[in-house]
Parts: structure tokens; sequence; C-alpha cells
């Protein structure tokens, strides 16, 4: 049986289920680790992992036993569990499952329901951290924020909250306001009484904001707001920047370890949580030269320039389009090969780099990700593309696409999907 569970567990889940009942009663055959363990919980729309990975360098390096959980993995589950940025070795991935599959098999006596994927590694996650000791441990939301399986844990230490946009519109709501709320889901009253809660956000749009004031509030929480970054230049596309948290402390030139124009925002929401749990400068500083996050504007080659960055949704797109316009300030069009889940905005992402001028000279190939139920077929996306008038070529494999790329002598961009990286990996291995 452990090698059918093994299976499930690394199978890829089209729907997610939103509900805490499945996840309670797997962690309570499980001992409740999570409830001995302490947290920084970080929802949000985009950058989630970008600011998780700040995070757990900043700690690491002030000298805390650092663990860190995140979601999707791009090449194999090991990069979602990791302790001081070391990934989990499969040895004791398949050790801990046995007493997860153990656990699992009493939820599907007790609630007729087995546990989803998802609830399954988050909670041998727990189980992992519990048993290394982990000081603190970076946990990312996988889907909104309320009925999240990670959102079993009790009051955090702080609660960080990435910039909310519109996305998974199916799961959590088809407008900023409903969307907040479900990400707003992790705040939770302080376990003390006469205390307060910590909750540390990006900038929001107006809507989001109020809802986050609200939700505070309501339960007797902080809010800070992290300020924008002051950029001075860039090196190797990173960018270096000052920064002032909301107490008035400033650090200047920050080389921000992760490329990309929009990278420093994230960062800047890790200074100011580090900040306010008392971080000292000199780590803060060390941690974030130290971050790395694989394909968010990832720099795969040079020569021939190749960047691969997961923008999947609107508010990604146009930070991608930032960073190109940075880069690249003459110009001259690039081939970019997509791909995309079949709920996403495919033809609004597109017609955003259009409006933005980075189609111009320019082509678009379109893939589609394999082994994934939710992907959207190539000509799905060229037919997608075409009612905006924008020409899309549909390859049906992305070996090909990416040889054909290569002899169009422009710089190569994927993105679409995050789910694509793998496909990418291996077809690097190839050629």
């Amino acid at each position: 049986m452990q090698n059918n569970f093994n299976k499930f567990a690394n199978s890829f889940q089209a729907v997610a289920r939103l509900e805490l009942e499945g996840i309670k009663c797997l962690m309570k055959h499980l001992g409740n680790p999570q409830d001995s363990l302490k947290f920084i919980h970080v929802a949000g729309t985009n950058g989630k992992g970008s600011v998780c990975s700040f995070l757990q360098n900043i700690f690491t390096d002030a000298g805390y036993r650092t663990g860190k959980y995140t979601s999707p993995n791009l090449i194999t589950v090991c990069e979602r569990i990791s302790v001081d940025g070391e990934l989990i070795s499969e040895k004791d991935i398949n050790r801990i499952l046995k007493d997860v599959e153990t656990a699992a098999n009493k939820v599907k006596e007790e609630t007729c329901d087995f546990p989803t994927q998802f609830e399954i590694w988050t909670a041998a996650a727990f189980c992992y951290f519990k048993e290394k000791n982990c000081d603190i441990v970076i946990l990312e939301t996988g889907l909104g924020g309320t009925h999240d399986a990670t959102n079993i844990i009790k009051a955090p230490l702080a609660s960080v909250i990435t910039t909310i946009d519109i996305d998974h519109t199916e799961y959590l709501g088809d407008t900023i306001e409903k969307i907040a709320h479900e990400k707003a889901g992790i705040i939770k009253e302080p376990l003390e009484a006469n205390s307060f809660g910590l909750v540390v956000s990006s900038p929001q749009c107006p809507d989001a904001e109020k809802v986050l004031k609200d939700v505070c509030q309501n339960r007797k929480n902080n809010l800070i707001f992290s300020f924008l970054p002051s950029l001075t230049k860039t090196e190797d596309f990173c960018e270096i920047f000052d920064y002032t948290s909301s107490s008035g402390k400033e650090i200047k030139d920050i080389k921000c370890g992760i490329s990309g124009f929009y990278q420093p925002q994230n960062a800047a929401l890790a200074i100011e949580t580090a900040f306010q749990l008392g971080i000292d400068e000199k780590h803060i500083k060390s941690g974030i030269i130290k971050s790395e996050n694989p394909g968010r504007f990832e720099i795969i080659s040079q020569n021939p320039t190749v960047i691969y960055d997961g923008a999947h949704n609107k508010n990604g797109m146009t930070a991608l389009s930032q960073s190109l316009k940075r880069y690249f300030p003459s110009w001259q069009g690039a081939t970019f090969i997509m791909a995309f889940m079949g709920d996403k905005d495919i033809s609004g992402e597109l017609e955003l780099l259009k409006g933005e001028g980075l189609l111009e000279h320019s082509e678009i190939f379109a893939v589609k990700v394999k082994n994934n139920p939710r992907a959207a077929d190539a000509i799905f996306v060229a037919e997608a593309a075409g009612k905006s008038g924008i020409a899309v070529t549909p390859y049906f494999d992305l070996k090909n696409a990416y040889i054909d790329a290569l002899g169009t002598g422009k710089p190569i961009i994927l993105c679409g999907s995050l789910y694509l990286y793998k496909d990418l990996d291996a077809v690097l291995k190839e050629i």
C-alpha cells in the first residue's frame, strides 16, 4: 500500500478541497505536531514564494533553526519542505509518509473522505519540522487562507499578506474584497489575553486595504504596511535598494538575491516583518542577498538570453513587463514560449503584454504543460489569443518550440505557468 499511497501523494491534484475538517482529523491522529511550533504565516496572490525565501534566509542567518513550507514544487516534491535551506530527503519523506498514511486511513474511516495531496504534504511538513526542532516555520498558504489546510495552526508570530489581486475566482470569489477576505482568514486573535497579534502587509489597493483593516480591528491585530523600497541601481538583473521601515529604521545598499524588478517590494515585506520581530539589520541584509526562488524571473542562460518567469495572472504579467522594460530598455522583441492553465484569463494576460508594447517585433509560441489535467492545449491558447488579434504559433512539443526559439536569435521568455518549469528542465537536459 505504501507505494500506492506515495504515488497518490505525488500525483497532481486538479481541484482543491477548501475546508479544515480533513486536516484537523489528520493532524489529530498524528498528535498535532503543529501546536508545538511557531509560525510566520504567509498569504496573498503574488510573491508568496519569494517572501518565504527571504524570510527563511533572514531567520536562518540570525541563528534560528528555520523551516519553510511552500508550493507548488517545480521539479521534485522535496522542494516543498526545507530546514535552513536544506531540502527534505526522499528517505525522510518516505519514512514520514508511512505515519501519515496510517493516520490518513483513520481519517477515511472516520469521515469517509481520504485526505487530499495538499493535506498529506502539509501534515508531513508539520511532522518533519517538529522532528527537526525548528525554532520558527515560514508557512505559505496553498490557496486562499480561511479554508486552506495550513490554517489549522494557532495564532502565528506574524501573519504576512503579499499583494492581493484577482486570481482563482472559482474558489476565492470574483472581487478584490471577497479574495481579500479569504486571504485575511489567516489572521487570528492572539492566544494571550490583553495582547495583540501582528499582521504585516504589502501596500494594497483601497478595497483590499479596507478588508485587512477591518479584520485586524475585529481580531485584535496590529496592522503594519511595508513601504516601497528605493531602487538605486541594477547588477546582473538584480536590484540594489534602500529601505526605511515603519519605525524609521533605514538599511542602505541591500542587494536582492532574487532577480527581477518587482522583487525589492517582496523583500521589503520580509524586511518589515523581520524588523517587527526584532531581527538585526546585518542578518536582514545577509538573508536578502542569499535568497533564491527558481522560476521567478530566473536567468536560465545569458548567452543566449533565456528567462523563465512563472507569471500566471495579470498581476504577474504586469510585474514581468516591468522587469523586461527595465532590463531591455532598447526593446527589440523576444520569443515568448507560453503555457497556461485552462482556467486563466489567457487573452487578458496577452492583451496586457500587447498594451505594454512587448509583443512588437516578438513571436509567441504556445505549448501545453505535460501531465497536468488543468493545462490548456496550445491550440486553445492560440485561439484565445486570436480573439484579441494576437498571433500565436501552437507547438505540440516544448523541445521543438525551444529549438525554433533559439533560431530566432532573440531573447527567449518562458512564462504563463510555473508548471512548465519541469518540462523545460527535461528539455535542457536533452539538448
